[in-house]
């Protein structure tokens, strides 16, 4: 059968559809293959906890004790066991069988994770950060390993998805509405309608559920993510929490860029990736110097988490630079129990305590939808719902392709064809017009595809 025929065997072949059927097709395109691997790094990723557990069992596990040993005396184990090391940040333990995992940079500067039986003062191990399997895999799905640049085709990625999404569900639409074909796919027929069906119509139950990852991840994405962030400074709906505008200080003020701490932090160590995106985007404060406080001194502020409620999660992050502070950021499961603490280590004084219901609805609304995304929010049914998602996408997208390349002829990229009078519906240029003004890479790539549809209509 010739496409044409194939079409009409379907549907109805309207000069929209033809349309929008190109729109999908160039959409679905260039992003398939970024898409796969999105989505299978953000699955696998779903299990960090259990891979990591599993990769560095020999050093992570220890023998529980009736109570860990201060965590000053830890500390002293670390510096005693890498002398001339910076100790950067701690990660408590989640379990009690776990090591503790100290972060330093060690003499030579290179960063290290140091694991450490918090019973007994004993390193059980070591490990290089930067390559941690997980490390790598988050890397990939949240960069494709490409750094500022890579972070922007994720982002595109993932805004060309909504698109894909939405002139997908108009060419699935049924014209005539039948369980066989529209919600049942037709297994026992073969060619291309066995494969449109398989890649229609999982993606039509799933595409709800792509919306909602897709939304919850642009957050973190590398440009729309800031700019969302800085509506807050003038929308308070939007501000991450009353900190947001109005910044806790140390005596002597703060400096001319509010995150500087934050990013200080970020440079010195790579796990400042998992800080709320709330507290990324509030003004961090500042210290007023190095003094006698140490970790002695944090550890009994520890007491202001609902750990018992909650679970484990939390770190505290050590002072970066002449005025930076410590940090305590815990973040459990569940984002209503998270909670960031800041203290300046020449007095001892708590300068910010940040918890859920100091949040703007906005601010809540994002941290809910990063954990569900992470699939932390409803624990392990939410890991195994967000890997279903996955695994349909995964399967939607290949047969997708599948189909594309068994109807191309030989050599031609098969694109859809238009014909005189075919144009985009208005509801679906109305869209495509909101997608562009909400996610404006979008609508800085649609322009070139714009320039180049209307000069092939001059030339044709």
């Amino acid at each position: 059968m010739t496409p044409a025929a194939t079409e009409a065997a379907d549907a109805p072949v309207t000069h929209g559809y033809r349309a929008v059927w190109r729109w999908h097709f160039y959409a679905a395109l260039w992003t398939a293959p970024l898409l796969l691997v999105l989505t299978l790094t953000g699955a696998i990723y779903l299990f960090d906890r259990e891979i990591d557990g599993w990769w560095n069992g020999g050093i992570q596990t220890v023998a529980a004790g009736p109570t860990a040993l201060p965590l000053a005396r830890q500390e002293a184990a670390i510096e005693a066991a890498f002398p001339g090391a910076e100790v950067v940040r701690v990660r408590l333990p989640r379990d009690p069988a776990q090591a503790a995992v100290w972060n330093i940079r060690n003499a030579e500067g290179t960063p290290v994770d140091v694991f450490l039986d918090p019973y007994r003062a004993r390193v059980t191990g070591t490990a290089d950060p930067r390559w941690q399997p997980m490390t790598v895999v988050r890397d990939l799905h949240g960069t494709l390993l490409g750094g500022e640049v890579g972070s922007h085709v994720v982002e595109l990625v993932a805004c060309w998805t909504l698109v894909m999404l939405a002139t997908g569900i108009w060419l699935w639409w049924p014209r005539t509405w039948k369980a066989r074909g529209a919600f049942v796919p037709r297994l026992g027929t073969t060619g291309r309608r066995f494969w449109r069906d398989l890649h229609a119509i999982p993606a039509i139950f799933n595409a709800v559920f792509v919306i909602l990852l897709v939304l919850t991840g642009l957050p973190w994405s590398a440009f729309w993510g800031p700019q969302f962030a800085k509506l807050g400074e003038v929308v308070p709906f939007v501000a991450a929490s009353p900190n947001f505008k109005a910044p806790p200080k140390a005596d002597g003020g703060a400096g001319s860029d509010p995150h500087a701490a934050h990013k200080a932090m970020a440079k010195a160590d790579p796990d400042t990736a998992k800080i709320p995106w709330t507290i990324k985007h509030v003004h961090a404060p500042e210290g007023t110097g190095r003094g006698a406080i140490g970790i002695a001194q944090i550890e009994p502020l520890l007491t202001r988490l609902d750990q018992a409620r909650f679970g484990g999660g939390a770190r505290i992050f050590y002072p970066k630079g002449p005025t930076g502070v410590f940090m305590i950021s815990y973040v459990p499961d569940k984002a209503e129990g998270q909670r960031t603490l800041y203290i300046d280590p020449g007095s001892g004084r708590v300068i910010g305590n940040i918890g859920w219901s100091d949040y703007s609805p906005t601010a809540k609304v994002v941290e809910w939808g990063v954990m569900t995304h992470m699939g932390r929010q409803y624990g392990l049914l939410n890991q195994l719902a967000n890997l279903a998602v996955c695994l349909v996408l995964i399967g939607s997208v290949g047969a997708g392709l599948t189909l594309w390349w068994k109807r191309r002829p030989k050599g031609e990229l098969a694109a859809p064809g238009l014909q005189t009078g075919d144009r985009m519906p208005r509801g679906i240029k109305i869209l495509l017009g909101a997608l562009a003004v909400l996610f404006p890479l979008v609508g800085a790539t649609m322009l070139p595809v714009l320039a180049w549809s209307a000069w092939r209509g001059r030339a044709g």
